[in-house]
């Protein structure tokens, strides 16, 4: 399947949001001078004025826990809030090799996300894989800048984008309105100051490269049609875009 729009302008969308993001909360790269909850409503702010929306989770229509495309502008409630190839989500977690250990993480995990090249991203917020996420950012952290965000495991990430995990599987009353696009962001794309709101990284780097050079692997979710206020987000788990 041809990608949705180009890896670029994902990128393009990603930065400046992260940008923003970066201007708004306090902490210049380090840990954000503010208490969570309010930092996450600051966020979920500074996105819709970016983007034109932001995303919440909620009660899904399917059960379980799902992902709506909000605005709080009235005049547009009716209308189309994300347009088509618009950047809706990022799957997050630690990014594994295919021939990296990962049946302990695996087991009762239900967000184990495998590329179509073998790669696997643990989206789990809790047990094993939350300790494991937490201790990988603490080892590669970057004198005081984080080379990740730890935010998505709790209920107020910094970067609303990063609850990807949760957007629930297509159905035919509910048939899927984004798509999985994997995409290789090279290490110079995003400033070292921004990644602690980019919710991924290896859960292994190679030895001998500083691992703020190394390029990320992303799993972005993407809209595939217009998608108005209040709409959850339906996804096709057998379709990734590579």
């Amino acid at each position: 399947m041809d990608k949705v729009v180009p890896d670029d302008h994902l990128l393009d969308q990603l930065t400046t949001l992260t940008s923003a993001l970066r201007i708004a909360l306090p902490g210049q790269g380090g840990p954000v001078r503010l208490q969570p909850q309010m930092a996450h409503q600051v966020a979920l702010k500074v996105m819709e004025e970016v983007m034109g929306f932001y995303i919440t989770l909620t009660s899904s229509a399917v059960g379980g826990t799902g992902v709506v495309a909000v605005t709080s502008r009235k005049s547009l409630d009716s209308i189309a809030v994300v347009r088509r190839g618009q950047l809706v989500g990022l799957y997050p977690g630690a990014i594994y090799l295919p021939v990296q250990p990962i049946f302990f993480q695996s087991i009762g995990n239900p967000f184990i996300f495998r590329c179509a090249d073998g790669i696997i991203i643990d989206g789990f917020n809790k047990r094993v894989s939350k300790l494991l996420f937490k201790s990988c950012v603490n080892r590669d952290r970057v004198g005081f800048f984080l080379i990740a965000d730890t935010s998505w495991l709790t209920p107020f990430p910094l970067n609303p984008l990063n609850v990807g995990q949760y957007v629930n599987n297509q159905s035919k009353s509910h048939p899927s309105n984004v798509a999985y696009q994997e995409l290789t962001v090279e290490a110079h794309h995003i400033p070292l100051q921004e990644r602690q709101l980019i919710p991924n990284l290896w859960y292994s780097p190679p030895e001998g490269i500083p691992v703020s050079d190394l390029p990320l692997r992303l799993v972005a979710l993407v809209a595939t049609r217009d998608i108005g206020s209040g709409e959850e987000l339906f996804s096709d788990y057998f379709t990734i875009i590579q």
